[in-house]
């Protein structure tokens, strides 16, 4: 046994499996992969790594299957530990990469490592059930406690993610709402004395949502670090097998490389591109074929590739939903159906979709009123 000293949770106790899982290369790797992607350019102390969420994340669900279970779930740790095993550079970032041209997801990717590599050669060897994980890690079962509305994984990334980033919005009831936690009928679900504290979660979601995770100087630099990748990508400088394996600094550097485009010296440098155009315009019907049309019509009308960036910036959870049980474990109905809060935030967050057009300061005023003449149009 060992420990590992965390902000948030102290010392986390480390089995000698989990130990060898943690030693491992592939998880190595994940020091070097940032949690919140390009968000310390934003927030200078959000350094935090997709290594100590990973780690956070299993000590959470030893707790939860703890209170639920009355022991902890070993495979289902291991799980947690390794959810996020396959994300590629920056994070979340680097996904469309991965989707376009390999048409496959990080959690897709995980499965592959978890299957394929060093890793699940100590599992196997362990008492443990590689199966098993397999099965946890796809979101079957006991792995919604893991990957579902109220899972292991998003009560760490706001915990961690608050901390690190100085914002007090992201601070949650961890302890009373891993107490009210249940499982129920293969489901996750929550007491009825614990709705108000999963009302305070998802609040408290959408508030790191609003306040860093969609903040529009982050969703820029986003942007232009997608764009190069792309072009790096579509041009054959670089292969997206080998892209979505790279640490961030492997990536920043071979894409810094790249003769076909500035935008990662520019990040760098934080020689950032300017708001041209951000607007909520989630009643228009505006979707991503929208927003191709709009890539041409811009280029059409004489404005360079790598001088503007375009995104639809869309906020996750909408269709959220979890089991409400009383203290015999019988289910009473759901949340949507108990709280109007969080009916009234899941409308707003399906609501919600902002078109943000930015570009180099030159072309700002043109591509602003390009985008409302295009938008006007349809």
């Amino acid at each position: 046994m060992m420990n590992i000293r965390d902000s948030i949770f102290k010392d986390i106790e480390i089995s000698d499996l989990e130990e060898e899982i943690i030693d491992d290369p592939n998880f190595q790797r994940l020091r070097y992969i940032k949690q919140g992607g390009f968000s310390s350019l934003v927030f200078p102390s959000a350094s935090g790594s997709r290594f100590e969420h990973s780690v956070g994340t299993m000590k959470i669900t030893k707790d939860i299957t703890k209170n639920i279970f009355g022991e902890v779930d070993e495979e289902l740790s291991i799980c947690g530990l390794l959810h996020d095993i396959g994300h590629a550079p920056f994070s979340h970032q680097s996904e469309p990469i991965a989707k376009k041209y390999l048409g496959k997801s990080h959690e897709d990717l995980g499965y592959e490592i978890i299957k394929n590599s060093s890793i699940s050669d100590i599992i196997s060897a362990s008492t443990f059930s590689l199966k098993k994980v397999l099965e946890y890690f796809s979101g079957n079962g006991k792995g919604k406690l893991v990957t579902g509305p109220l899972g292991s994984d998003r009560i760490d990334y706001l915990l961690h993610d608050s901390y690190n980033t100085g914002v007090a919005l992201g601070i949650i009831d961890y302890s009373r709402l891993e107490h009210n936690m249940a499982y129920v009928n293969g489901k996750p679900a929550i007491y009825r004395n614990g709705i108000v504290n999963a009302e305070s979660f998802f609040i408290t979601r959408y508030f790191m949502y609003e306040s860093v995770y969609m903040h529009h100087t982050l969703a820029i630099i986003e942007s232009m670090f997608l764009k190069a990748a792309d072009s790096a990508v579509a041009d054959g400088y670089i292969d997206a097998r080998e892209f979505v394996k790279m640490k961030d600094y492997e990536a920043l550097y071979k894409l810094s490389q790249y003769k076909g485009s500035d935008l990662i010296d520019r990040i760098l440098k934080r020689d950032l591109f300017k708001r041209a155009f951000y607007e909520d315009i989630g009643q228009s019907g505006f979707g991503e074929s929208q927003l191709s049309e709009l890539n041409e019509y811009l280029e059409s009308s004489g404005i360079p590739h790598n001088n503007y960036t375009s995104k639809l910036i869309s906020f996750s959870g909408a269709d959220d939903d979890i089991i409400i049980v009383d203290k015999k474990n019988e289910e009473v109905g759901k949340l949507s159906e108990y709280s109007y809060i969080f009916n009234t935030l899941s409308k707003l967050l399906r609501d919600r979709k902002i078109l943000l057009v930015a570009s180099d300061k030159n072309y700002k005023d043109k591509i602003g009123k390009l985008v409302k003449e295009f938008i006007n149009s349809k």
